[in-house]
């Protein structure tokens, strides 16, 4: 079974741009991960997120209520997600359930962070959350 890694990076002119590049497949079982690095960075104030899906094949119900649960927070703080490199068969399935009209989807990160803050990306590797697949 397939497990999920994410890392997580800071940019924009005061480092207030959050990318988080996940890689494998969000499901039930690897969902949680996600969420807690989701849930950290309410936590520590960061609204402004970028989520680059180009390295994952597959999200189930799991995996999308993570992003439409926490949409409305980031967004009454002034942020926003945007999920940016979506492979096909993932934004087919998000077309699919009318997440467009609900989600941003940007083509790329150095986009999505020109959009946050008016200027060229300079995200810059912070750390990695290593994370392991499920038995």
């Amino acid at each position: 079974m397939e497990g999920i890694s994410i890392s997580l990076s800071e940019g924009g002119h005061d480092r207030e741009v959050s990318e988080v590049r996940v890689d494998g497949v969000i499901d039930t079982l690897t969902a949680g991960e996600l969420e807690q690095v989701m849930d950290s960075l309410l936590r520590r104030e960061r609204y402004k997120i970028v989520v680059d899906l180009a390295g994952v094949d597959y999200i189930s119900s799991a995996g999308w209520g993570i992003f439409i649960s926490h949409i409305k927070d980031v967004r009454d703080n002034g942020g926003d997600i945007k999920l940016v490199n979506m492979v096909a068969d993932v934004h087919e399935i998000f077309e699919l359930l009318e997440f467009d009209k609900i989600l941003h989807v940007m083509k790329s990160v150095d986009e999505a962070v020109e959009i946050f803050t008016g200027r060229k990306s300079d995200i810059k590797k912070k750390r990695v959350i290593p994370t392991h697949p499920h038995d």
